[in-house]
């Protein structure tokens, strides 16, 4: 997430970035309403050459996200198109680039541009077990690909993610009982085996949101990789398995779980080894989340809508639960 100050609509930075691409004005304003933002600013809008076709304008702040980051994303989704597999794609500017770096009134901003993909994301769909197999056969099929991906030394590692946490342990501060638990997981961390069979580049965000499923096609699509980064497949599939009450409303989770391994081991090999890793993979996340909390409200700001402050609580709440249990 970023930054509070970032979570405001701009429509009038969103109307400049977008005049490097062809998009409808008939339905703009119509569309920008429906704009979110979270780890990106994201506006909607219509194709011009095809208004069927909904694109998303992504913006970035070049504080939160280097220029270079993106431009790796776009390498790996082009890659896995290549490859056949189901992706947001890229969508161009006016003079053919993929992403740009554009200098606004209001800061420095990464600008990308990705088509709509089809159907739902599995938040609103209903967790049947054909669905969570296909979640789960999907993130196999990502990782298979990705342990035959060439450009994984594009990427950061899960080294830049724990100098990242570091980092903002020295700037922000935190209880000693979270600063042991940093010191614990770096040193379980070296102790774990790092092999083209456990160990690529992963999607890091495999939750329901950025997993669509289309039940007139049965198919499934993934988007969102701006957080991809070097690490064990075992994080990518913890997060997935953690985020399957947002599938199943709560109903049998144990049996949701075991499909769910099902389907992913039909796509792709999955060890004892890699099983055994999942706690410490959770305490990874559970340190990132922390952290990430932290600096998204390291910058208070004057007045907030009511919508903030109650977002405000929710993660200083969040930030309670992640601290205590690191206890």
């Amino acid at each position: 997430m970023l930054k509070l100050k970032y979570l405001f609509e701009n429509y009038d930075l969103a109307r400049e970035c977008l005049a490097l691409y062809d998009y409808d004005e008939e339905s703009l304003e119509q569309m920008l309403s429906f704009f979110r933002i979270s780890s990106n600013a994201i506006y909607p809008f219509r194709n011009k050459m095809d208004k069927n076709e909904v694109c998303f304008l992504r913006l970035s702040p070049s504080e939160e996200k280097t220029f270079l980051s993106v431009i790796t994303e776009i390498h790996l989704i082009q890659w896995l198109m290549d490859k056949g597999f189901p992706v947001m794609r890229p969508v161009t500017m006016k003079h053919g680039e993929f992403a740009k770096e554009v200098c606004t009134e209001w800061g420095t901003y990464n600008v990308s541009c990705f088509a709509k993909v089809p159907g739902n994301s599995l938040e609103d769909t209903e967790g049947y077990p054909d669905v969570v197999r296909g979640y789960g056969r999907i993130l196999g099929q990502f990782h298979r690909l990705m342990k035959e991906y060439p450009y994984s030394e594009e990427h950061q590692s899960h080294k830049d993610l724990l100098k990242e946490i570091e980092d903002r342990l020295q700037t922000y501060g935190a209880p000693e009982t979270v600063c042991a638990e940093y010191r614990a997981v770096c040193r379980e961390l070296e102790q774990l085996a790092i092999s083209s069979a456990n160990y690529g580049v992963i999607h890091y965000d495999f939750e329901p949101d950025n997993v669509f499923y289309d039940a007139k096609r049965d198919s499934f699509s993934v988007i969102d990789f701006d957080d991809a980064i070097c690490c064990w497949y075992a994080l990518d599939i913890v997060r997935a398995l953690d985020s399957l009450d947002d599938v199943m409303n709560g109903c049998d989770m144990e049996h949701a779980e075991r499909v769910f391994l099902e389907g992913y081991q039909e796509e792709t090999d999955l060890t004892a080894e890699q099983i055994e890793s999942f706690f410490l993979m959770r305490r990874l996340v559970r340190l990132q989340e922390y952290m990430t909390i932290r600096h998204v409200l390291s910058e208070p700001i004057g007045e907030m809508p009511d919508w903030m402050k109650g977002l405000i609580q929710k993660l200083q709440y969040k930030a309670g639960c992640l601290e205590k249990a690191m206890e």
